[in-house]
């Protein structure tokens, strides 16, 4: 009887700077594609030929996905760090049946994912250079705390030095414009006579960075002072964690950062506003701005 690839039993490790790192993921999956051009058959003496011949030598570049919660414990700063940096990476996901490998990865989004009385979590997804199917595990694996503590959030936001309260939800999200260097040349592809010899993505570079987000509120008698407002110019702090302030938080923190703002009403059944956000600051160190804040 074959074995299957079942995606509740895949196992995710991060490779970077030789260490191995398990990420316990809530969702998972990547693909990558190849891409074809055709072109005609059809000659003079030969005018039935209709379909058009296929050439295939180049790859396209990878996609993955996959989603973590956030913990109190420092297991999966790894994460933060990747984010932060566009740094490339190692992804493996291994089954019982298989080991796939994702070389020269790259995190081009995170969204950090906000929600009531709902544990904080991190949404990932990137790009890559290679697939492999059948892959040896690489690096030297790290411990793990013994412990797994997820972080409920409260949230505490200061706009401009007001403080806002009656918050439905929050978004936030780093993306990170990647572009992969052009690897296509006339000997590779002469040389590509199979999928393993094809021509695949392997260098990139980061050309932007947009770090965004939106803040839900009840419309009340008591937050009127920015509806319908903007600004280009606001001080935005953002905590969604334990609810402490200094060396006891534990969550997501943004800010004090400099940010331009919209603010719109959402005539629904309970009146609402929304804040859509984006930071234009330009920080030596988005570490210091940005952080996931840990045991």
């Amino acid at each position: 009887m074959p074995t299957y690839n079942f995606k509740q039993e895949a196992q995710v490790y991060v490779v970077s700077g030789g260490n191995r790192h398990r990420i316990d993921v809530t969702d998972v999956s990547f693909s990558q594609t190849f891409s074809e051009e055709s072109y005609p058959v059809k000659t003079l003496h030969a005018q039935n030929n209709l379909f058009e011949a296929s050439v295939i030598n180049k790859a396209n570049v990878a996609n993955f996905s996959f989603s973590v919660p956030a913990l109190t414990q420092a297991d999966y700063t790894i994460l933060e760090t990747l984010l932060l940096n566009a740094s490339s990476f190692d992804l493996f996901v291994k089954t019982e049946a298989d080991t796939f490998k994702l070389e020269t990865a790259v995190i081009t989004n995170g969204s950090f994912v906000i929600e009531r009385s709902r544990p904080l979590s991190i949404e990932i997804q990137g790009e890559g250079g290679k697939l492999t199917r059948g892959a040896t595990l690489t690096g030297t694996l790290q411990s793990r705390s013994a412990t797994k503590n997820y972080v409920i959030p409260v949230l505490d936001i200061t706009l401009n030095s007001a403080s806002l309260s009656n918050i439905v939800g929050v978004n936030m999200e780093l993306q990170n414009e990647v572009e992969w260097t052009p690897y296509t040349t006339v000997g590779a592809g002469i040389s590509a006579t199979s999928a393993a010899t094809s021509m695949f993505p392997s260098t990139f570079t980061l050309s932007k960075k947009i770090l965004a987000g939106s803040i839900t509120q009840y419309l009340t008698d008591s937050n009127t002072s920015n509806t319908l407002q903007w600004d280009t110019d606001a001080s935005l702090t953002i905590k969604a964690g334990n609810g402490q302030s200094g060396a006891s938080f534990r969550g997501f923190s943004f800010g004090p950062a400099t940010c331009s703002f919209t603010n719109r009403i959402n005539a629904g059944n309970i009146f609402l506003q929304n804040y859509d956000w984006r930071m234009v600051q330009n920080p030596s160190s988005l570490a210091t701005i940005l952080k996931y804040e840990t045991d």
